[in-house]
């Protein structure tokens, strides 16, 4: 059974709770109905000599006031009030009314379709939105865990270089001290070297001094000699 049919049927409900509810109200409101046969005629009084007031027509729906030898005192839907033969009246729901609260169901049923219907095509339309939504979420889902896995291996890599760029620091630190260790030893061994130098320098302009004084020496030896 599809959603139409159900929709149909569930729509049926009211109106064959309508159709029951009338008959039951007839019965407990005690609501009577001229029976179909030619007009009759509301009188003052019990018998066929008294005043008409009215002509009451078939299907006229009564109420009875007071009963009397085959004679009711009625009361009109409009508010007029008379005698009538019992025998004219009926409990029955005419047919024309039934016929007519029918077509009346039928064609709020109708219009309740045609609601439906539309109801149906809206949802038809939203469902179609609601899954083309889901197609593109689904889609940007798959797009931001592809990004996301990039924005990972991203930082992965960004931890990586923070940890060469420490270690490059790290490494760049002790070689400014090995180079300033290296600095400090060369000046070191420039100024002993320039020491020895200058010790070297000095040792031989004293040993200049010595043999000059030396070779003076000789020169004054050897005249005394003659």
């Amino acid at each position: 059974m599809n959603i139409r049919s159900l929709s149909f049927f569930r729509a049926l409900i009211p109106l064959c709770g309508a159709v029951i509810i009338l008959l039951a109200s007839s019965a407990v409101a005690q609501t009577w109905y001229i029976k179909p046969t030619a007009e009759i005629p509301l009188r003052r009084g019990q018998g066929t000599d008294y005043k008409i007031l009215a002509i009451v027509s078939d299907g006229m729906a009564v109420s009875i006031v007071e009963e009397n030898q085959g004679w009711a005192k009625i009361t009109t839907e409009s508010g007029e009030e008379g005698w009538i033969l019992k025998r004219s009246l009926t409990q029955d729901v005419p047919l024309e009314k039934v016929v007519s609260a029918l077509r009346s169901e039928n064609s709020t049923l109708r219009q309740k379709v045609t609601e439906i219907e539309e109801e149906n095509a809206e949802l038809q339309r939203l469902k179609n939105a609601l899954e083309k939504t889901l197609a593109n979420n689904k889609s940007e889902l798959a797009s931001t865990a592809e990004k996301y896995r990039d924005l990972v291996q991203d930082n992965e890599n960004v931890i990586t270089m923070k940890e060469d760029l420490i270690e490059s620091r790290q490494t760049v630190t002790t070689l400014q001290q090995q180079l300033g260790t290296v600095v400090a030893e060369n000046e070191r061994l420039k100024a002993s070297q320039n020491i020895k130098w200058f010790m070297a320098g000095g040792g031989t302009l004293i040993f200049g001094c010595i043999i000059g004084l030396l070779s003076a020496k000789s020169r004054k030896r050897k005249p005394s000699l003659y």
